[in-house]
């Protein structure tokens, strides 16, 4: 359960960084980034928090899909709300989509693996988060980027958060920091 915590932690971070970049910046992310960012915000928060929402409330597909979905939407339609109507709704359905997915994904695991699986997808969402991070700055002019704060001036930040979190994680499963496997629920999709 630590580790959940952990992950939960970490999908917030790296969904908050870009919020706070997108909406000091919004005059100048435009175009197909302003696009392509909600995107990348609701798919990547999405499918990582609906990892660790579905092993979480495992005991309730219905409800551990609901969760995802909603997360993902307000991850994705969060990021493009400060753009344009598109650019929510580009953000809002690519992240009910992705929560929908990792929760789906991780329900249909045995719970033996699902402390693999979110480890996985935090390393892989992190990466993806950073180069949109590198996206994102390269949109900016330096010279506006260089009076800015210090955490939207240098990537340094997101990779220093991403490689912390994941040796916390790491670090909390090997400490025995985690809960004994419930009790896996029989799905109609495993009877096949």
């Amino acid at each position: 359960m630590f580790n959940w915590i952990i992950a939960a932690f970490f999908y917030t971070f790296i969904i908050g960084w870009p919020i706070g970049f997108i909406y000091r910046f919004r005059s100048g992310v435009t175009g197909t980034i302003a696009m392509i960012s909600p995107m990348v915000n609701g798919m990547i928060v999405g499918f990582g928090s609906g990892t660790v929402i579905g092993a979480g409330m495992s005991a309730s597909v219905f409800l551990s899909l609901l969760t995802s979905a909603l997360t993902g939407i307000l991850a994705g339609g969060l990021t493009g709300l400060f753009m344009n109507i598109g650019a929510f709704l580009n953000g809002a359905l690519s992240g009910m989509m992705a929560g929908l997915m990792g929760a789906m994904l991780v329900i249909m695991l045995p719970p033996s693996e699902w402390n693999r699986m979110i480890f996985i997808f935090m390393a892989a969402c992190g990466f993806l988060q950073f180069v949109h991070t590198l996206m994102l700055q390269g949109q900016i002019e330096e010279s506006v980027l260089k009076r800015s704060a210090w955490i939207f001036r240098t990537p340094l930040l997101m990779f220093l958060a991403v490689a912390a979190f994941l040796i916390l994680y790491t670090a909390g499963g090997t400490s025995g920091g985690s809960i004994p496997d419930p009790k896996h629920p029989s799905h109609s999709m495993m009877k096949m």
